[in-house]
């Protein structure tokens, strides 16, 4: 079940972002302790809780069996920041679902494309989903998605 993120889920919707980052992103960080200690910086409870209210922003959970197990966070201006899930979840759709969630909830504010920076790892579930690469930054590839207004 997906469903708009609360304040209270901030605890565990920092915990999957971290868990996927530590377990899922291997190829990224390559296991160097610095690199991803640099990724998970920023990653704090009180981070992920004022990402969830922010009134700029939707903040969304796929949950299972009432424990969250993966999230997504998308700006109103169609920047998609976030979306994980638990290794324990990967390949049942659940992702899909997070990114659908996110793309669908700012369909209404007229725009014409999505972006996202995004790891190797992730690759190619964004681009299997209709993103194509626009360059590089430090660490990540860019992404646009066209979409109708």
């Amino acid at each position: 079940m997906i469903r708009k993120a609360e304040s209270s889920d901030a605890k565990e919707f920092c915990d999957v972002v971290r868990t996927s980052i530590t377990k899922l992103c291997e190829l990224d960080h390559q296991g160097n302790e610095f690199r991803l200690a640099e990724w998970l910086g920023n990653k704090t409870v009180e981070n992920c809780e004022a990402w969830i209210i922010d009134d700029e922003s939707n903040s969304f959970v796929a949950l299972n069996n009432g424990k969250v197990v993966g999230v997504s966070h998308i700006s109103h201006n169609g920047h998609l920041y976030l979306c994980y899930i638990l290794p324990c979840v990967k390949g049942t759709g659940l992702g899909l679902q997070l990114l659908m969630a996110a793309e669908h909830s700012v369909q209404t504010f007229g725009l014409s494309q999505l972006t996202l920076e995004s790891t190797v790892t992730a690759k190619g579930f964004y681009e299997h989903y209709g993103y194509q690469c626009d360059g590089t930054t430090k660490n990540c590839l860019k992404y646009a998605k066209s979409i109708k207004p």
